[in-house]
């Protein structure tokens, strides 16, 4: 592109599907064709638990979910390779209230936000009846099993048939075939992948065609909060949009700069937005 500038947007890929477990529109969704679309045109994601139950259950491997928050959103306006891993997911669901705010000010009033410690469980309580099987992969030495053992305890029933952890100082090119032998051998429906953002989407978008799972859910740091390594935030702060101010207390050496920098990124994105586009498609204004 020679004089002229290309605008960023805040952008998902989706297509929307019924969810017949509900009888609702649960998810959002990769299906026959995908659309690469901006703020102004995003759907509801909501949880999806029931899209990720039937997707589990069938042959096809491949498919991924993103979790997706303000670090994450900010980071792929930065990155062509992670926007097309998050384009290219089967689900990407708000993990983070800024996002779920601006669904519901797409007209999407019931959206909530979803987080990797609350979307494991609920994931697990749903594949109960069908047996799906569950595999953890990464977090630090330790930190899957444990995750594993707790999941375990809080849903009796569930199956957790392994989990590993990637080599200390992970790089890309490091030899995946004992994590394709784990999985041969133990077969899971789901994948859980806790490398973090924004390495899981890059991660699971280049292993998607390399690994024999059906699914694979990167869920960030919920591992740690799982296995109690970590504390994580009080279900009120996490649907008040205040969770990020939890973890910056917690762990304010690693996370200052994401959430000074990320959220005050992601506001003057969103100020950008609506001035060159005031209302979106519908007539409705942005802000409410």
């Amino acid at each position: 592109m020679t004089g002229q500038r290309r605008r960023r947007t805040l952008r998902i890929a989706v297509v929307d599907e019924h969810d017949s477990c509900t009888g609702r529109d649960r998810g959002v969704q990769r299906g026959q064709e995908a659309r690469e679309i901006d703020t102004q045109h995003m759907r509801p994601p909501e949880a999806g638990e029931c899209a990720v139950v039937r997707r589990a259950l069938t042959s096809q491997p491949g498919a991924y979910v993103c979790l997706t928050n303000v670090h994450s959103t900010v980071e792929s306006q930065r990155s062509a390779e992670l926007r097309a891993a998050v384009d290219d997911a089967f689900l990407s669901v708000p993990d983070g209230m800024p996002l779920a705010w601006i669904l519901r000010h797409r007209g999407h009033v019931e959206t909530e936000k979803v987080t990797g410690i609350e979307f494991i469980p609920l994931v697990a309580s749903s594949g109960l009846e069908v047996e799906l099987r569950h595999f953890f992969y990464g977090g630090a030495p330790g930190i899957a099993v444990r995750a594993g053992l707790r999941l375990e305890r809080m849903i009796p029933g569930v199956h957790v048939v392994g989990a590993a952890a990637p080599p200390f100082g992970y790089t890309p090119g490091w030899a995946k075939e004992e994590l394709r032998d784990e999985l041969r051998r133990t077969k899971p429906h789901i994948l859980w992948v806790g490398l973090g953002a924004p390495k899981q989407e890059l991660w699971m978008a280049q292993m998607a065609g390399e690994l024999d799972v059906p699914i694979m859910i990167g869920v960030g740091a919920a591992f740690d909060y799982l296995a109690g390594s970590k504390p994580h935030a009080p279900t009120y702060l996490r649907h008040v949009g205040l969770e990020w101010l939890f973890r910056l207390a917690v762990e304010p050496k690693r996370l200052g700069r994401r959430y000074l920098v990320g959220n005050v990124t992601f506001l003057w994105l969103l100020a950008r937005e609506r001035l060159v586009r005031p209302s979106h498609p519908s007539g409705e204004d942005f802000s409410g």
